[in-house]
């Protein structure tokens, strides 16, 4: 089996199936993406069901210590707007079919989407009320619930999935443990943390001043990223106010503005309050 990370980059095992550490085996199918430390293929179990599996192609013992904390969060995560966790494991590769040496690399299966949010809105010309306004109380949802145990810090289109009608928060490779005990920093002193288009302010002060520690308001403020992308398909930059959001409630409006507030103690704390406004704007009032 063939595993292509780039163009120049590809690694082999022997058949085209892996084991997971439950004892499962899971066939490899279809390549769906690939990002700068791994790859994500389809693969199917013994049952016919169909999964997407994330292998871990970048060796280091940073990398290795992050996506461990990715699957220990996603094991712990259970609600219908999280992508949900199905099993892992690792498999052993060569990157050159001769050579003897081999690399272990770590995996993880989860559910497979049918797409993600930047595709869904490239798509669509506009998304109704009646559809975006349950999503955003079910991001929100999914939001309290990784509040619970971590920090997400890269929420973005691409790593908000889409399954059937169901919007869903995915990718937790960054994530940071709120128990300090359980959390093992990795993130270097002059590293940016997050999504270069979506990262918050205090993240961008932490890179450039060493100020500004990253909370739940910093996801609290790229969701708030997302909702207005969702309303007006144009990048959230720049000063927003009330006119950019045509025909738009005006209470979801300015829910929205708050979470975009440039000073993190105006907006809402963490997902459970900013789900508490998103629902007196949309089922409360």
């Amino acid at each position: 089996m063939e595993l292509y990370l780039k163009k120049n980059r590809v690694f082999y095992f022997e058949g085209d199936e892996v084991i997971a550490n439950s004892g499962c085996s899971y066939e490899i199918s279809d390549r769906l993406g690939a990002g700068g430390n791994g790859v994500v293929y389809e693969c199917i179990d013994q049952n016919g069901s169909i999964y997407a599996i994330k292998f871990l192609l970048h060796f280091t013992e940073k990398s290795r210590k992050r996506f461990g904390q990715e699957i220990s969060l996603m094991k712990r995560l259970h609600h219908p707007h999280i992508i949900k966790y199905i099993d892992d494991g690792f498999v052993n590769l060569r990157e050159n079919r001769r050579s003897p040496q081999e690399q272990q690399a770590l995996f993880v299966i989860m559910e497979k989407a049918d797409l993600n949010l930047k595709d869904l809105l490239s798509q669509t010309s506009k998304i109704a009320y009646d559809l975006y306004a349950p999503q955003f109380r079910g991001l929100c949802e999914a939001l309290m619930e990784i509040h619970r145990f971590a920090i997400h810090r890269d929420i973005k289109p691409e790593n908000i999935l889409v399954k059937g009608e169901t919007w869903v928060l995915s990718d937790f490779g960054l994530c940071e443990f709120l128990n300090a005990d359980e959390h093992c920093d990795i993130t270097g002193e002059n590293e940016k943390v997050g999504p270069v288009f979506w990262i918050s302010p205090e993240a961008v002060n932490k890179y450039y001043f060493g100020m500004n520690d990253i909370g739940t308001y910093s996801d609290v403020y790229q969701m708030g990223m997302i909702f207005a992308l969702v309303l007006t398909k144009r990048f959230p930059g720049g000063i927003l106010n009330g006119d950019e959001f045509t025909g738009t409630d005006k209470f979801i409006v300015n829910i929205i503005l708050r979470a975009l507030a440039n000073d993190y103690t105006k907006r809402p704390e963490n997902g459970e309050a900013l789900l508490e406004l998103i629902n007196d704007a949309t089922i409360n009032r």
